[in-house]
Formats: structure tokens, C-alpha cells, sequence
């Protein structure tokens, strides 16, 4: 399941929501994890084309949205800031 598209002066970084196993093993990027059977994950993770995951989430849909929220805020909004030289702040509330 795909975050987003790419973003100018940021390519190589797409965001999709990955399943961890319960070997530990991560989902890639093709996998539809909206698509597995019941209990085939044990959390939903962020992940990014580049490589990068975030922590485990539950497998709840409040999950799946804050690893979407993760990538955006912490890995998305870290590589934005160092293609353009300005830093991002998410508000919290």
C-alpha cells in the first residue's frame, strides 16, 4: 500500500506501509498487505523505497495511519530538509 508518489528533489523515496512477519522479515514494497490473510503480520511497519523503516506499529487502522504519519514526519520530512536546505516541523496537539 503506497503513501505517496515521489516528490521533486527527493526521488528514490516512496513510502508504503510494510507488514513484519512473524520470522521478524519485513514486506516489500509490491506486497498489498491490505491483501494477506488475518494474522500473517504481527505489526504494520513504515517503509521507503530508499531502504528506511520505522518501528512497529499495531495492527489496528490507528496503526497503519501512524506509520504513514511516521514516514512523513520523520523520515520523509529529514530527506526533504536536506534537498532543500529547509527544516520542517510537524504540529503536535
Amino acid at each position: 500500500m503506497l503513501f505517496t508518489g515521489t516528490v521533486p528533489g527527493v526521488e528514490g523515496h516512496v513510502g508504503y506501509l510494510a507488514g513484519r512477519y512473524r520470522n521478524g522479515a519485513l514486506s516489500d514494497v509490491w506486497t498489498d498487505v491490505s491483501r494477506c490473510a488475518e494474522r500473517t503480520f504481527t505489526a504494520w511497519v513504515a517503509g521507503c523505497s530508499c531502504g528506511w523503516y520505522g518501528t512497529g506499529r499495531p495492527l489496528t487502522t490507528v496503526g497503519q495511519f501512524a506509520a504513514r504519519r511516521q514516514w512523513a514526519t520523520e523520515h520523509l520530512a529529514g530527506v526533504l530538509a536536506d534537498a532543500t536546505g529547509v527544516v520542517t516541523t510537524s504540529a503536535t496537539g
